[in-house]
């Protein structure tokens, strides 16, 4: 099968949410990641969220066939964040968090690197999300993710914040970790971001994120 072929059945599983068939492309054809990589450029399109998503149930099948197979897709992406690989794996690390998810016995060594990761400016909204993906499978360090949270409600970029706020959202749930006072100065933050939640792309405000999650705790 062409790469040309195999992207459009990738595409084409994702707009149908197989996310059997897709494990089950992986398996048969390993340039399946190839593709969902080049699907998940594009942040503003929930087709780039469903690729990234995507990345779990294949890692855990791939896996489940051969470790060493699951364990290369996982170097793979990591190398695509160095320096040496000539790109910026612009959604590696959401992806890194997936496979976390969908194996954390296999992958769990990988949720330290991750939360390391947060110190590169660019990398910071995916770390925040990966961070709430592993959560809700497998245990985080609440110590260290307590100070990156505290970190990033107040960094400059409001997709950092309203990360930030959604990764709250879902550790108050998961982990404990308790809601910082410091949520209720956001409540007036009128910067307008574009996020993924439930399956769709959606439009709102930092402030808006922020009354949601002090009404809910």
């Amino acid at each position: 099968m062409s790469y040309r072929e195999l992207k459009r059945r990738v595409r084409e599983r994702l707009l149908e949410g197989d996310t059997e068939g897709l494990a089950a492309l992986a398996v048969e054809h390993p340039r399946t990641i190839s593709a969902l990589i080049s699907l998940s450029y594009d942040k503003e399109s929930a087709l780039a969220w469903r690729a990234i998503e995507a990345v779990g149930p294949v890692v855990r099948e791939v896996t489940e066939r051969s470790a060493a197979a699951g364990r290369n897709i996982v170097q793979r992406l990591l190398w695509s964040i160095t320096e040496e690989s000539g790109g910026i794996g612009w959604s590696a690390v959401e992806m890194l968090g997936e496979a976390v998810r969908s194996r954390p016995d296999d992958f769990g060594d990988l949720i330290p690197i991750i939360i390391g990761l947060y110190e590169e400016p660019i990398f910071r909204p995916g770390v925040l999300y990966a961070i709430c993906r592993i959560s809700e499978q497998a245990a985080v360090p609440a110590a260290p993710v307590r100070e990156l949270i505290s970190e990033a409600l107040a960094d400059r970029d409001p997709e950092v914040r309203g990360r930030a706020l959604l990764a709250l959202q879902c550790l108050a749930r998961t982990a404990g970790i308790e809601i910082p006072g410091t949520v209720g100065d956001l409540t007036g933050d009128g910067s307008r971001i574009r996020i993924y939640r439930d399956g769709v792309m959606t439009e709102t405000t930092v402030g808006e994120l922020a009354r949601e999650l002090a009404q809910a705790g």
